[in-house]
Protein backbone atom coordinates (compact mmCIF):
# COMPACT_ATOMS: atom_id res chain seq x y z
CA UNK A 1 0.00 0.00 0.00
CA UNK A 2 1.32 3.58 -0.62
CA UNK A 3 2.40 6.04 2.03
CA UNK A 4 -0.47 8.39 2.86
CA UNK A 5 -0.19 11.39 0.78
CA UNK A 6 -2.88 13.36 3.45
CA UNK A 7 -2.46 12.89 7.46
CA UNK A 8 -5.05 14.19 9.87
CA UNK A 9 -3.77 12.75 12.98
CA UNK A 10 -6.21 13.66 15.77
CA UNK A 11 -6.92 17.13 14.33
CA UNK A 12 -9.17 19.37 16.58
CA UNK A 13 -10.48 23.19 15.66
CA UNK A 14 -12.75 25.38 17.16
CA UNK A 15 -14.47 28.65 16.63
CA UNK A 16 -15.79 31.31 19.53
CA UNK A 17 -18.84 32.74 18.82
CA UNK A 18 -19.56 35.64 21.44
CA UNK A 19 -20.25 33.20 24.36
CA UNK A 20 -19.93 30.02 22.68
CA UNK A 21 -17.19 27.72 21.14
CA UNK A 22 -17.80 25.85 18.37
CA UNK A 23 -15.99 22.48 17.77
CA UNK A 24 -16.01 22.60 13.98
CA UNK A 25 -13.56 18.87 14.20
CA UNK A 26 -13.72 16.97 17.30
CA UNK A 27 -10.51 14.44 17.46
CA UNK A 28 -10.51 14.00 13.35
CA UNK A 29 -7.98 11.84 12.12
CA UNK A 30 -7.73 10.95 8.23
CA UNK A 31 -5.29 9.20 5.67
CA UNK A 32 -5.23 9.51 1.74
CA UNK A 33 -3.25 8.19 -0.27
CA UNK A 34 -1.80 9.03 -3.79
CA UNK A 35 -4.77 7.73 -6.63
CA UNK A 36 -7.70 7.26 -4.10
CA UNK A 37 -10.79 9.15 -4.11
CA UNK A 38 -12.21 9.79 -1.00
CA UNK A 39 -15.76 11.19 0.17
CA UNK A 40 -16.90 12.76 3.44
CA UNK A 41 -20.69 13.08 3.35
CA UNK A 42 -22.36 15.42 6.29
CA UNK A 43 -25.03 18.05 6.40
CA UNK A 44 -24.92 21.89 6.71
CA UNK A 45 -22.59 23.18 9.81
CA UNK A 46 -20.96 19.84 10.20
CA UNK A 47 -17.37 20.77 9.89
CA UNK A 48 -16.82 19.58 5.83
CA UNK A 49 -15.23 22.80 4.38
CA UNK A 50 -13.22 23.29 7.92
CA UNK A 51 -12.19 19.99 6.90
CA UNK A 52 -10.81 20.72 3.69
CA UNK A 53 -9.17 24.14 4.84
CA UNK A 54 -7.22 22.63 7.68
CA UNK A 55 -6.41 19.95 4.60
CA UNK A 56 -5.25 22.42 2.80
CA UNK A 57 -3.33 24.53 5.26
CA UNK A 58 -5.61 27.86 4.75
CA UNK A 59 -6.45 26.89 8.42
CA UNK A 60 -4.57 25.94 11.24
CA UNK A 61 -5.62 22.98 13.14
CA UNK A 62 -6.14 23.94 17.65
CA UNK A 63 -4.49 20.15 18.36
CA UNK A 64 -3.26 17.49 16.13
CA UNK A 65 -0.87 16.96 13.53
CA UNK A 66 -1.44 17.72 9.36
CA UNK A 67 0.92 15.96 7.36
CA UNK A 68 1.05 16.42 2.94
CA UNK A 69 4.13 14.53 1.84
CA UNK A 70 5.34 13.83 4.94
CA UNK A 71 5.93 17.53 5.83
CA UNK A 72 3.96 19.28 8.47
CA UNK A 73 1.12 21.87 7.15
CA UNK A 74 1.42 23.79 10.55
CA UNK A 75 3.97 26.07 9.44
CA UNK A 76 2.79 26.66 6.04
CA UNK A 77 -0.54 28.09 7.74
CA UNK A 78 1.11 29.85 10.36
CA UNK A 79 3.47 32.19 7.76
CA UNK A 80 2.29 35.36 7.33
CA UNK A 81 4.06 35.08 3.68
CA UNK A 82 2.40 32.00 2.82
CA UNK A 83 -1.45 32.81 2.50
CA UNK A 84 -2.18 30.92 -0.61
CA UNK A 85 -2.44 27.30 -1.38
CA UNK A 86 0.31 24.90 -0.97
CA UNK A 87 1.94 24.26 -5.02
CA UNK A 88 1.03 20.63 -4.80
CA UNK A 89 -2.83 20.98 -3.56
CA UNK A 90 -5.66 22.42 -5.73
CA UNK A 91 -8.99 23.69 -5.20
CA UNK A 92 -11.85 23.98 -6.35
CA UNK A 93 -13.41 26.93 -6.29
CA UNK A 94 -16.71 28.34 -6.37
CA UNK A 95 -15.59 31.78 -8.33
CA UNK A 96 -15.72 32.98 -12.14
CA UNK A 97 -13.06 35.43 -13.12
CA UNK A 98 -13.32 39.21 -12.48
CA UNK A 99 -13.31 40.18 -16.30
CA UNK A 100 -16.68 38.87 -18.10
CA UNK A 101 -14.66 39.01 -21.50
CA UNK A 102 -12.30 36.96 -20.14
CA UNK A 103 -12.10 33.85 -22.32
CA UNK A 104 -11.72 30.26 -20.45
CA UNK A 105 -8.26 29.58 -21.77
CA UNK A 106 -6.67 32.30 -20.27
CA UNK A 107 -9.23 31.83 -16.73
CA UNK A 108 -7.62 28.30 -16.48
CA UNK A 109 -4.00 29.86 -17.43
CA UNK A 110 -3.72 32.15 -14.29
CA UNK A 111 -2.50 30.23 -11.64
CA UNK A 112 0.03 29.38 -13.73
CA UNK A 113 1.63 33.69 -14.25
CA UNK A 114 3.85 33.26 -11.35
CA UNK A 115 5.32 30.23 -12.03
CA UNK A 116 5.78 29.57 -15.67
CA UNK A 117 7.69 31.93 -17.72
CA UNK A 118 6.60 31.31 -20.95
CA UNK A 119 2.59 32.66 -21.95
CA UNK A 120 2.82 30.15 -24.75
CA UNK A 121 3.65 27.15 -22.09
CA UNK A 122 1.17 28.75 -19.37
CA UNK A 123 -1.94 28.21 -22.36
CA UNK A 124 -0.48 24.50 -23.53
CA UNK A 125 -0.91 23.00 -19.51
CA UNK A 126 -4.69 25.55 -19.98
CA UNK A 127 -5.66 23.53 -22.75
CA UNK A 128 -4.06 20.20 -21.43
CA UNK A 129 -6.45 20.82 -17.68
CA UNK A 130 -9.58 21.66 -20.04
CA UNK A 131 -9.02 18.95 -21.81
CA UNK A 132 -8.89 16.52 -18.04
CA UNK A 133 -11.92 18.52 -17.23
CA UNK A 134 -13.55 17.44 -20.91
CA UNK A 135 -13.90 21.17 -21.54
CA UNK A 136 -12.38 21.51 -24.35
CA UNK A 137 -14.57 22.80 -26.23
CA UNK A 138 -14.73 25.59 -24.02
CA UNK A 139 -12.05 27.55 -24.13
CA UNK A 140 -13.08 30.53 -26.18
CA UNK A 141 -15.86 30.81 -24.11
CA UNK A 142 -16.93 33.66 -21.50
CA UNK A 143 -18.12 33.24 -17.96
CA UNK A 144 -21.36 34.37 -19.24
CA UNK A 145 -21.75 32.26 -22.18
CA UNK A 146 -21.71 29.07 -19.90
CA UNK A 147 -23.89 26.66 -18.49
CA UNK A 148 -24.01 25.98 -14.39
CA UNK A 149 -21.81 22.54 -15.16
CA UNK A 150 -19.76 24.19 -17.74
CA UNK A 151 -18.71 26.70 -15.35
CA UNK A 152 -18.24 23.65 -12.92
CA UNK A 153 -15.63 21.57 -15.51
CA UNK A 154 -13.64 25.07 -15.89
CA UNK A 155 -13.30 25.55 -12.25
CA UNK A 156 -12.47 22.01 -12.31
CA UNK A 157 -9.95 22.10 -14.88
CA UNK A 158 -8.30 25.46 -12.97
CA UNK A 159 -8.11 23.73 -10.28
CA UNK A 160 -5.68 21.22 -11.75
CA UNK A 161 -3.84 23.22 -13.74
CA UNK A 162 -0.78 23.63 -11.89
CA UNK A 163 -0.88 19.40 -11.53
CA UNK A 164 -1.42 18.91 -8.03
CA UNK A 165 -0.65 15.97 -5.88
CA UNK A 166 -4.21 16.11 -4.18
CA UNK A 167 -7.50 18.06 -5.29
CA UNK A 168 -9.97 19.16 -2.18
CA UNK A 169 -13.63 19.70 -4.22
CA UNK A 170 -16.37 20.97 -1.70
CA UNK A 171 -19.52 20.32 -2.88
CA UNK A 172 -18.65 19.88 -6.43
CA UNK A 173 -22.08 19.03 -7.80
CA UNK A 174 -23.55 21.63 -5.81
CA UNK A 175 -26.54 23.08 -8.37
CA UNK A 176 -26.18 20.72 -11.12
CA UNK A 177 -29.00 18.19 -12.70
CA UNK A 178 -28.34 14.75 -12.06
CA UNK A 179 -26.73 13.72 -15.59
CA UNK A 180 -24.77 16.41 -14.78
CA UNK A 181 -23.85 15.54 -11.25
CA UNK A 182 -22.96 11.93 -12.68
CA UNK A 183 -20.52 13.66 -15.53
CA UNK A 184 -18.59 15.68 -12.77
CA UNK A 185 -18.14 12.80 -10.24
CA UNK A 186 -16.86 10.47 -13.06
CA UNK A 187 -14.33 13.04 -14.27
CA UNK A 188 -13.03 13.32 -10.68
CA UNK A 189 -13.13 9.60 -10.47
CA UNK A 190 -10.96 9.75 -13.83
CA UNK A 191 -8.37 12.28 -12.28
CA UNK A 192 -7.83 9.99 -8.82
CA UNK A 193 -7.55 6.65 -11.38
CA UNK A 194 -4.79 8.24 -13.09
CA UNK A 195 -3.03 9.29 -10.12
CA UNK A 196 -4.39 11.98 -8.17
CA UNK A 197 -5.80 11.81 -4.75
CA UNK A 198 -9.22 13.51 -4.60
CA UNK A 199 -10.69 14.16 -1.31
CA UNK A 200 -14.72 15.36 -1.84
CA UNK A 201 -17.38 17.09 0.26
CA UNK A 202 -20.85 16.60 -0.53
CA UNK A 203 -24.40 16.78 1.12
CA UNK A 204 -26.00 14.06 -0.35
CA UNK A 205 -25.12 10.47 0.16
CA UNK A 206 -25.94 9.63 -4.13
CA UNK A 207 -23.23 11.95 -4.96
CA UNK A 208 -20.54 9.44 -2.67
CA UNK A 209 -20.80 6.08 -5.17
CA UNK A 210 -18.05 7.00 -7.37
CA UNK A 211 -15.47 7.52 -4.59
CA UNK A 212 -13.32 4.44 -3.12
CA UNK A 213 -13.87 5.40 0.32
CA UNK A 214 -16.66 7.08 2.14
CA UNK A 215 -17.22 8.87 5.51
CA UNK A 216 -19.39 11.14 7.20
CA UNK A 217 -18.98 14.04 9.76
CA UNK A 218 -21.77 14.66 11.65
CA UNK A 219 -20.73 17.55 15.04
CA UNK A 220 -17.43 17.69 13.93
CA UNK A 221 -16.97 13.61 14.57
CA UNK A 222 -15.31 11.77 11.51
CA UNK A 223 -17.58 8.67 10.72
CA UNK A 224 -16.20 5.73 8.80
CA UNK A 225 -17.77 3.76 5.99
CA UNK A 226 -17.37 0.62 4.42
CA UNK A 227 -14.97 0.55 1.60
CA UNK A 228 -16.65 0.62 -1.74
CA UNK A 229 -15.45 -0.01 -4.91
CA UNK A 230 -17.95 0.50 -7.43
CA UNK A 231 -21.42 2.13 -7.89
CA UNK A 232 -24.06 0.32 -6.32
CA UNK A 233 -21.92 -0.81 -3.06
CA UNK A 234 -23.99 -0.44 0.17
CA UNK A 235 -22.90 1.98 2.12
CA UNK A 236 -22.70 1.55 6.07
CA UNK A 237 -21.73 4.01 8.61
CA UNK A 238 -20.55 2.15 12.04
CA UNK A 239 -20.29 4.33 14.87
CA UNK A 240 -16.38 3.69 14.99
CA UNK A 241 -14.07 7.11 14.80
CA UNK A 242 -11.28 8.43 13.06
CA UNK A 243 -11.04 7.62 9.28
CA UNK A 244 -7.75 5.15 9.43
CA UNK A 245 -9.61 2.44 7.12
Amino acid sequence: MSAPLLSLDHVTKRYVRGRHEIVALDDVSLEITPGEFVAVFGSHASGKTTLLRVAAGIERADEGRVLFASNDLTEWASSARRRGLHPRIGWLRRSGPFLPSMEMLDYVALPLLSTVSEPAEALRRATRALAQAQAEDLTRATWDELSDAERTYVMLAQAVVCEPALLLADDPTRGLGAGDRERMLARLRALADAGMAVLMTVPDVPDMLRAHRVMTLSDGELLVATAQQRRGDVIDFPRRRGGLA
